[in-house]
């Protein structure tokens, strides 16, 4: 694939340019538009316009044979440069390696078309987050959760070090807190570091640690609803990690935002999620991986164990919310390691059409719904006037096989194009 020179983007963008011949995917989940061309202008999609009304003084990147959509969203992943399997590898590898290896696992999320993230849950994302948005460091936008805020012995809380050591390393580092004038503190210094939203678990977790039960509730009804009404009176949101109903109900009772897994969704809370517009975030990605292929790179037998466990739960739970109509948006809970490398992020759609979304759907799950989730609806996530260029390319039709969104061939990032395999003509 050629990649453009420099002194080719640059003639793009001080001028009009026009992604001309293919279809366009508004992200909107409407019909195909062919015979349109995207004008982008700076850093913004100017308009959708028929090809006979592109501009004369446009330069024009012809994309014939292609689709165009919107740039893809992952609502859930870590940046955390994780490399293994093994949880207590991270012990002893130090913050500057871990910015190391995020920082090369952003390159590969905006060459693989991902071109917004939210991380849930790394210290390492916040830094990563001022360094993409000041242009240091390439890679897509980065809404950031910060640390974990949980109880002490919580879902990632390493109980394999002192409780001093687990508050401050490790792969994620929690910030443990309890009771609610803990809590409390707890949301405002991670929002005084820079997270975006505040992350929590109301039940214990699958990968982190072999102690930690899925079906266990976290916190307390009171700590829980202390976090969720500091962070919004803050102006921050909260994504909840839930597995077991009874944490998912938690969470839905102290008006979290959104729910992280969702494993063992009933039917009644699904409605209840439904009514209030509440996003579900499944992540089928890694606990596929897990189960396939978790043996052969190291997994610990107690992960590989519980994986199984939640497999079919997971599934269930994913069809009712979508018999009730829970909106969904795309995320993975991708973490770097070599199981779960980021990259791969966009086989995560084919998971939802295969769990029974229609493509159309699982596309708007990575786009605009995904951009709901995270509050950033009004900039990205559909292919508007007035909203940021983010923009992909894939070779035919996505519509009728999803899994060409793994294979993407075009990447523009805020009006600037990062990956091009077709001439451009001034």
């Amino acid at each position: 694939m050629e990649i453009l020179k420099a002194k080719d983007i640059q003639v793009i963008q001080r001028n009009n340019l026009a992604l001309s011949g293919a279809t366009i995917l508004d992200g909107l989940g409407g019909a195909p538009v062919v015979g349109h061309s995207v004008l982008v202008r700076g850093d913004r999609i100017v308009a959708v316009l028929p090809e006979g009304q592109v501009p004369e003084d446009a330069s024009r990147l012809d994309l014939t044979g292609k689709t165009i959509l919107p740039g893809l969203i992952d609502a859930h992943v870590h940046l955390l440069g994780q490399r293994t399997m093994d949880n207590r590898d991270m012990t002893f590898i130090g913050e500057g390696l871990r910015a190391a290896r995020a920082t090369a696992d952003l390159g590969r999320l905006l060459a693989a078309g991902i071109t917004t993230v939210r991380d849930c849950g790394s210290f390492t994302a916040l830094a990563l987050k001022q360094a993409v948005a000041e242009g240091s460091v390439p890679g897509p936008r980065i809404v950031a959760c910060g640390r974990f805020i949980e109880r002490t012995g919580g879902a990632d809380d390493a109980p394999y070090m002192p409780v001093a050591w687990a508050q401050e390393g490790g792969p994620w580092g929690p910030r443990l807190a309890d009771g609610p004038d803990e809590i409390r503190k707890a949301v405002r210094e991670q929002l005084r570091t820079g997270a975006d939203w505040i992350k929590t678990c109301t039940t214990g977790a699958v990968t982190t640690q072999e102690s930690s039960r899925p079906d266990l509730l976290e916190w307390s009804e009171e700590e829980i609803t202390t976090l969720v009404e500091e962070a919004h009176r803050l102006g921050a949101r909260v994504a909840v990690h839930a597995h077991a109903n009874a944490g998912i109900k938690l969470a839905i009772d102290a008006n979290a935002d959104t729910i992280e897994h969702g494993t063992y969704l009933d039917e009644e809370t699904a409605r209840c999620m439904a009514a209030r517009g509440m996003y579900l975030v499944p992540t089928h990605f890694v606990l596929n991986q897990l189960v396939e292929r978790g043996a052969e790179f190291g997994t610990p037998t107690w992960v590989l164990g519980k994986a199984r466990e939640v497999m079919t739960a997971q599934q269930d739970s994913f069809e009712a919310a979508l018999r009730h109509g829970v909106p969904i948006a795309m995320g993975t809970d991708i973490g770097g390691q070599d199981l779960l490398p980021h990259g791969r992020n966009a086989e995560e759609l084919a998971l939802l059409v295969t769990g029974g979304m229609s493509t159309s759907d699982a596309i708007v799950a990575a786009t605009l719904g995904a951009a709901n989730c995270i509050g950033l609806e009004r900039e990205i996530g559909s292919i508007e006037a007035g909203k940021v260029a983010d923009l992909i390319a894939v070779e035919g039709d996505p519509l009728g096989d999803i899994t060409l969104t793994q294979r993407v061939e075009f990447v523009m990032k805020s009006g600037q194009i990062v990956r091009s395999g077709k001439r451009m003509e001034a």
